[in-house]
């Protein structure tokens, strides 16, 4: 399954344009069942000028997360962490920080989106997440519109027909690229990279 680029609007519209799982059924937990590509956003709440979080939250399914914030030429100067739960499970990961190195769009494309770099989580049913500015000072605001994106890759027909999607984890071992190039003309959101999931053993 691969995820291409996804086009944000100024007005915050975002077209997906994915290879591979079509128009579907509705999502479920079972991390083999057919069904399409689907995001979820969910807004952080603020704790102060200085902490956006989300306390651990119950979601659909997802196995790509990553956060976003307006702008696409403004920086976040801080830190970002967040934790999943597996699907079927109770157990919560320990905290992982996400890359927020991505070079930022340009200054002149107002009204888009600044993101981190999307982390790779496998099938997850439940987010935890918490952004600090640098310093903790009022002096370092964070940006507005700060949200999790949470990226469920979809399944095709074919691929939930494949004994290697058993345990929901794809290609054994495998560690999906994060990296990528956006359509030109977009600012990127997490649920915009391009980015590989693993693809099921033949």
């Amino acid at each position: 399954m691969t995820i291409g680029a996804v086009a944000l609007s100024g007005a915050g519209a975002v077209t997906y344009a994915v290879a591979g799982p079509g128009d579907g059924e509705g999502p479920d937990l079972d991390p083999r069942a057919k069904r399409p590509t689907r995001v979820h956003d969910l807004p952080l709440e603020a704790d102060g000028a200085t902490k956006r979080e989300l306390p651990r939250t119950s979601t659909e399914l997802f196995s790509l997360l990553g956060v976003s914030w307006d702008g696409a030429g403004e920086e976040l100067s801080g830190t970002a962490q967040v934790r999943t739960r597996a699907v079927g499970s109770e157990v919560w990961s320990a905290w992982r920080a996400l890359d927020l190195e991505r070079p930022p769009a340009g200054k002149g494309e107002g009204g888009r989106r600044a993101a981190s770099d999307p982390l790779w989580v496998g099938p997850s049913d439940g987010v935890e997440v918490r952004v600090v500015a640098a310093d903790g000072s009022a002096s370092s605001e964070l940006p507005e519109g700060l949200q999790v994106d949470l990226v469920d890759p979809g399944v095709t027909a074919e691929e939930a027909k494949n004994p290697a999607l058993d345990g929901g984890t794809g290609t054994p071992g495998a560690k999906p690229g994060t990296s990528g190039t956006p359509a030109q003309g977009t600012a990127m959101a997490p649920a915009a990279f391009a980015a590989d999931a693993p693809s099921p053993t033949p």
